[in-house]
């Protein structure tokens, strides 16, 4: 059995991986974490005949022979397949766009630092010659323009454009993009962004200004990439660093 998954509190781009994943991989499952974001779960509710993904505790862990692992490279961010850390003939295939390594010893890896991890699924997709529907282009589109600011994070790269420019010519429907990505903050967030201003400081670091912050987490708070990015604005500084501790019971 092939099992694709991603990380807990899913956002729009590690959706977009997952769905990619199974047009690369058309044996494998789709296995969703309980946690996804707000604008997931109202996005997967208006397109629900689209797509079908398993929960972790519907799949048998000992018939599973390959898992696909995108947009995370930690075992502690996958919901319900720890278990499969150890276990022997496993193979592991991850794609990932973080920098930092992970945990996640793989037997396969396409790891490259670019805006969103979807940029990555694009390109495997391309090279195999895949086509994609109207609606998979939509949802990918709407994972590249969420994890880079609709391509104004500086982590934004030349890669991401072209992947966009491609996801537009196949039919990519900006009217879901406008619904759907970037939402209204909620009360915690709002909350939240107030706490972490009042905490911020600049500094100067040879010659670059940064901000690092620490605040704890009464429970899952959504969009904390979205506040940092916020925070970046307001404060004017070239990179914000976010240290959010959660209660013991929920670690």
């Amino acid at each position: 059995m092939e099992i694709v998954t991603t990380h807990k509190g899913t956002d729009f781009d590690a959706l977009a991986c997952v769905v990619a994943a199974t047009l690369l991989f058309p044996n494998a499952i789709a296995c969703l974490p309980k946690t996804l974001n707000h604008n997931v779960r109202s996005f997967l509710s208006l397109h629900k005949d689209h797509f079908t993904f398993l929960r972790p505790t519907d799949v048998n862990l000992h018939r599973v022979t390959r898992l696909i692992v995108v947009d995370a490279n930690t075992w502690h961010r996958l919901d319900g397949f720890e278990a499969l850390k150890d276990k022997k003939g496993l193979e592991i295939y991850l794609y990932d766009h973080h920098g930092n390594n992970g945990d996640i010893k793989s037997t396969w890896q396409c790891q490259q630092t670019v805006g969103a991890a979807i940029t990555l699924m694009l390109q495997a997709l391309k090279a195999q010659g895949k086509t994609i529907s109207s609606i998979h282009a939509s949802l990918f589109l709407a994972g590249l323009y969420e994890d880079t600011g609709n391509l104004t994070f500086s982590s934004t790269t030349a890669e991401d454009a072209h992947a966009a420019a491609d996801l537009l010519e196949a039919g990519a429907d900006l009217k879901i993009l406008s619904a759907f990505v970037n939402p209204a903050y909620g009360r915690k967030q709002r909350d939240l962004l107030f706490t972490m201003l009042q905490k911020t400081e600049r500094s100067n670091l040879n010659g670059s200004w940064v901000s690092i912050i620490q605040v704890r987490i009464d429970g899952f708070v959504e969009n904390l990439a979205v506040l940092m990015q916020t925070i970046c604005q307001v404060l004017n500084v070239d990179a914000a660093f976010g240290i959010f501790q959660y209660p013991a019971a929920d670690a």
